[in-house]
């Protein structure tokens, strides 16, 4: 198993999970920072729940996990 992925259980909506590495100016470092225990107990999490939020916004995120529910039927 790749360092990069995390294995889920069967059944799982998300699949397997892969790590992104990304990187923050100083300035939206600060915001996320600000986040933990209100977004996530870590700075990962509030950026992972941050962008989960968005998606889930602005729909992208059901018409993938639809589209991907059909695929497997």
């Amino acid at each position: 198993m790749s360092k990069d992925k995390i294995e889920r259980k069967e059944g799982d909506p998300l699949g397997n999970v892969q790590r992104i590495p990304v990187g923050f100016p100083p300035i939206v470092r600060e915001v996320i920072k600000r986040h933990v225990g209100v977004l996530g107990n870590s700075e990962s999490e509030v950026v992972k729940n941050i962008v989960l939020i968005y998606l889930t916004e602005r729909g992208l995120l059901k018409t993938q996990t639809t589209k991907t529910r059909e695929g497997r039927k």
